[in-house]
């Protein structure tokens, strides 16, 4: 349902080519929502919640959690898909809502932590599971826990939610927390340049979605808890997959690596026509190793060579040896 990380070594995450220039400015915005004491601001509260939108395959989960560790701190993922609501099962503690609240106990004495929902392009339809999925993400970006929830924090001698939420988890999830609301809107992607209202041309014929074509998908009180700065990861162009190629050959074993480009340079015509986004990396890979080890499996090495021997003379005898 959830996957969360600690980040416990300080190394610097590996950045796609093309990500890089969503990833330097959410870095800054990361900075000032995990590194500036919000409590100073009584009356406005810093908005902590944005978009980061590109299309299938751009890698948003990729991007948030390399995020999560430039700003080192612990990373949590949720996906709409997911997602199950408060009292949708019998089983409370399987419920998204106390994993969220589980995550947030377990870092509220830390610097901070990054939590990106995934799929929110999925929170559409009127049915009243998703009016109730709504409610629990609102609850979410405004900084709520919601009322009920049985938070039982060890670290508190009393057990009830309210003491327990006001005196950690509420104030660690209002003050320190930033989140990240993933989604591919790939209708918008799918779109033909032509269509025009509500994109601007961009290098490479790339189309960017803005807040009125969002509007156009999902409920305006869920667009308008997100900043209307938007990361927008683009769509890949050949040279994209080229030096995604080039970037990540450098972290494949060198036995699979010279296959491993060879095979992804045949490939990126195909990827770019296709739209196969980062998964294009993770197909030509499998296929690098199945064909590296087919070939290992069919090589007959030479059999060695014999030393050269004299012949005898005639007129030596068998004594002579």
């Amino acid at each position: 349902m959830t996957t969360s990380s600690t980040n416990t070594e300080n190394q610097k995450p590996l950045i796609l080519p093309f990500q890089q220039p969503v990833f330097d400015r959410l870095s800054s915005v990361a900075r000032a929502c995990l590194y500036v004491d919000r409590r100073q601001f009584s009356v406005l509260k810093l908005r902590a919640c944005h978009w980061l939108i590109g299309p299938t395959g751009s890698g948003k989960t990729f991007l948030a959690k390399s995020l999560a560790s430039e700003m080192e701190v612990p990373f949590l993922a949720l996906a709409v898909s997911d997602w199950i609501i408060l009292g949708g099962t019998n089983w409370g503690s399987t419920t998204t809502w106390p994993n969220i609240l589980s995550f947030l106990n377990k870092h509220k004495n830390g610097q901070g932590a990054i939590i990106f929902i995934d799929e929110l392009d999925k929170c559409r339809d009127q049915s009243n599971w998703n009016s109730f999925l709504r409610a629990e993400i609102f609850s979410l970006c405004d900084s709520r826990i919601p009322f009920g929830i049985n938070d039982l924090d060890d670290d508190d001698d009393d057990d009830t939610p309210e003491s327990s939420a006001d005196g950690g988890a509420a104030a660690f999830l209002r003050d320190k927390v930033m989140i990240l609301g993933g989604a591919a809107f790939q209708e918008l992607w799918d779109e033909q340049p032509s269509r025009g209202l509500g994109f601007n041309p961009a290098p490479q014929a790339a189309l960017q979605p803005e807040l009125p074509d969002l509007a156009k998908i999902l409920p305006r009180e869920l667009i308008n808890r997100f900043s209307s700065e938007m990361f927008i990861l683009p769509q890949l162009q050949e040279n994209d997959y080229c030096d995604m190629l080039e970037s990540m050959a450098l972290h494949v074993p060198e036995i699979w690596r010279a296959r491993f480009v060879d095979v992804g340079l045949s490939r990126i015509e195909q990827a770019a026509r296709h739209q196969k986004g980062v998964r294009f990396l993770e197909e030509v890979l499998l296929t690098a190793v199945v064909e590296e080890r087919a070939a290992l499996a069919n090589f007959v090495p030479d059999p060695p060579i014999e030393p050269e021997q004299d012949e005898p003379e005639e007129n030596q005898s068998l004594g002579d040896f």
